[in-house]
């Protein structure tokens, strides 16, 4: 997935706006991000001819990040990049990422990503050389990928507010909460007036809640499922129900992608028969 060319136009005249201001050549400009006080002045100078959402986009940039990544998965919605414990869904700026790379994923790269309004854009990647990954196997990235999803989600933000407020003690000791309501169908019921109320304030645990509801669900479903004799097949449940089946992981995913599940799929759970 990439930018529209409404987003991509706008994109580039911000940019193209800062580095005249700072003095820099538009493949430089990422150096202007990590300075707060330039952009301020950036926007002060703008005055009126930028709008309001658009001088936040531009403060928004210090949430510049750049690093080395494993490029996992390439879905209709972003592709997902692995850093150190946390996936970052992102987008291309005219490209989908897995285009920018002629290997099969997972990919070890050097990337750049910038928050944009409401998605992450990767801005550059650079293939690294084989060996420069510490040699890490593709089974054990694609787990640690699985664990990371099923544990903390797709990041799709690098908005510093939202991420702030994500990662408060308070936001933090309620997902701890919520995810204790939601072991199992009992204490889901018996708290679901709590659940509620977590939700209520922080409405961002939503996807949290959601997965831990599709868990739930799959419990119960998979031993109907095994009750009746069924085997040899992957399912996939959605809130508390199955919503793709399949004879092999692979196809099932493939299914959901076709279902529009991505950016959903973190909150479906899959089991096997």
């Amino acid at each position: 997935m990439h930018l529209s060319p409404a987003q991509r136009e706008e994109f580039t005249y911000l940019n193209e706006r800062l580095s005249r201001f700072a003095g820099l050549d538009p493949a430089r400009v990422e150096d202007a991000y990590a300075d707060p006080e330039l952009i301020e002045r950036f926007i002060r100078d703008a005055g009126e001819e930028l709008t309001d959402a658009q001088k936040q986009a531009v403060r928004n940039f210090v949430g510049y990040k750049k690093g080395h990544f494993y490029l996992v998965k390439q879905y209709k919605k972003y592709a997902v990049l692995l850093q150190q414990n946390t996936l970052y869904g992102v987008v291309g700026v005219d490209q989908a990422p897995a285009e920018m790379v002629d290997k099969g994923l997972p990919v070890y790269m050097e990337a750049a990503l910038l928050p944009f309004n409401d998605t992450i854009v990767m801005t550059s990647s650079t293939v690294c050389e084989d060996g420069s990954n510490g040699s890490v196997s593709r089974s054990d990235i694609e787990y640690e990928f699985k664990q990371i999803k099923d544990v903390r989600g797709i990041t799709e933000t690098l908005d510093p507010q939202t991420l702030e407020e994500q990662n408060s003690p308070a936001a933090q000791a309620a997902e701890q909460e919520l995810r204790q309501y939601l072991r199992n169908a009992a204490t889901r019921d018996k708290h679901a007036g709590d659940i509620k109320k977590i939700l209520d304030q922080y409405p961002e645990l939503h996807d949290v809640y959601m997965q831990m509801y599709s868990k739930i669900s799959a419990r119960s479903i998979k031993k109907d499922l095994k009750a009746c004799g069924v085997r040899e097949r992957h399912f996939a449940v959605y809130h508390n129900s199955v919503v793709a089946v399949a004879p092999t992981r692979g196809e099932l995913l493939e299914q959901l992608s076709d279902l529009s599940f991505d950016g959903m799929m973190g909150q479906c759970a899959l089991f096997r028969l």
